[in-house]
């Protein structure tokens, strides 16, 4: 086994910094080239502690000083020009920063990364091979995929998990994070690695760097990692779904499972407040003024149907009427409806709803046929609906007025009723 150590780079090739001291944030360098791709400008420096997007980690970002130019040269203070790196990548084995401005070749610059940035994904990173390892050597399951975006991470595991399992692994994880252990990098030859034990998603030649966290994991990868485990802070699993035959999940940690969990706290403290009740207890609060609601609509529910009915009686042998009834649900509007239908001897007309919103409705008259009325009355007021000829039910995007025009305009002595 070989210990990483720094390595002279190649001519004309960028030493890594990055892996040779992780922590680094500030560095001096040369450019080796510069060339503009689009709006960009790609520069390729001799040495850099940005590092390139590479296994779901996002490239690194920050700025450059150049301390030989004038301030008449460029811009910024003290006769320093600020570049801005707005994103690291690689390409063809050169690792280049993609910056808002241009450098001349030849030229010093002094690197300074978006440190808040970067050690983020320092910490979700770590946090993600804890989670990973702890499930592959408890399940055997494979990490398939992983992604990690602004806030929060995303892994595809092989195979599927239960939620008391996924809050084991979350406990044992955080076990981990509490031991503060030392998180080890170690290089391979691949004569060295075939008697090494690791997970790895592909197959891998040449020098083979293993990321080793004791109690954890063992993996090959190529990102950027904490030194210890406490400097992850956390680690939260917010979220799972089965996924092809498996379990996609969120997780976070650090900075972000911080953010996260203080924002629950402030709207459970909101709830906690508006329920009149611990910070403990909202859960089973908030289940009682659901239950209380639950009865409160149904006891509204029944005293509509009375009112309903009573309407109905009152309404017997009225003939056509039109009834517009305030807020009513589209369950309640054809309760009402074929309860009318049924007394007044003629077709009743059903609405509930505003001009701005518009109106449901319902249709029916007991042994009729109002299939064509309802079809004009669609395509009249800019409706859609349908049903049997006795019923039909839908929807109109119009005013009250627009109508109670129309069905007056069909329904000669058509009686217009508020509920």
């Amino acid at each position: 086994m070989k210990k990483e150590t720094a390595k002279k780079p190649k001519e004309d090739m960028t030493e890594k910094i990055y892996y040779e001291d992780v922590m680094c944030s500030v560095f001096e360098a040369k450019v080796l080239s510069c060339r503009q791709r689009g709006d960009r400008f790609e520069i390729i420096p001799d040495r850099s502690a940005f590092y390139p997007e590479g296994g779901g980690q996002s490239g690194d970002r920050g700025f450059l000083l150049c301390p030989d130019r004038t301030p008449e040269s460029g811009e910024g203070g003290a006769g320093h020009a600020v570049i801005h790196v707005l994103d690291t990548q690689e390409r063809d084995g050169d690792l280049i920063l993609c910056c808002d401005a241009p450098a001349a070749e030849g030229e010093r610059i002094e690197g300074h990364l978006d440190w808040e940035y970067r050690f983020d994904r320092m910490q979700n990173h770590t946090g993600e091979h804890i989670v990973s390892g702890l499930i592959h050597e408890r399940f055997g399951y494979e990490n398939v995929g992983f992604h990690m975006s602004s806030d929060r991470m995303t892994i595809d595991l092989s195979g599927a998990l239960t939620e008391e399992e996924i809050r084991e692994i979350e406990r044992r994880a955080n076990e981990i994070v509490w031991s503060d252990v030392p998180v080890y990098t170690d290089l391979y030859t691949e004569e060295e690695a075939e008697n090494v034990e690791f997970r790895s998603k592909k197959e891998l030649h040449g020098t083979i760097r293993v990321v080793r966290i004791p109690g954890a994991d063992v993996c090959a990868c190529c990102g950027t990692h904490v030194l210890r485990t406490g400097e992850i802070g956390s680690i939260r699993i917010i979220s799972h779904v089965r996924f092809k035959g498996g379990v996609r999940m969120e997780l976070m940690c650090g900075r972000w499972a911080y953010n996260y969990m203080t924002g629950i706290f402030i709207q459970n403290h909101e709830v906690s407040m508006a329920l009149s009740a611990k910070m403990n207890e909202t859960g089973s609060a908030a289940q009682k003024l659901l239950q209380e609601d639950a009865a409160l609509k149904f006891r509204i529910t029944q005293l509509l149907y009375s009112v309903i009915d009573r309407k109905a009686r009152e309404l017997r042998g009225t003939g056509d009427v039109l009834l517009f009834a305030e807020d009513f649900s589209p369950l309640l509007v054809q309760k009402l409806t074929a309860k009318v239908m049924e007394e007044c001897g003629g077709s009743c007309f059903s609405f509930s709803g505003t001009d701005d919103a518009g109106y449901r409705y319902a249709a029916g008259e007991s042994g009729g046929d109002l299939k064509e009325l309802v079809r004009k009355m669609n395509q009249e007021l800019n409706g859609r609906g349908g049903g049997k000829p006795f019923f039909l039910q839908g929807s109109v995007s119009a005013s009250r007025e627009a109508i109670e025009n129309f069905l007056s305009g069909e329904k000669e002595g058509l009686q217009i009723i508020d509920l």
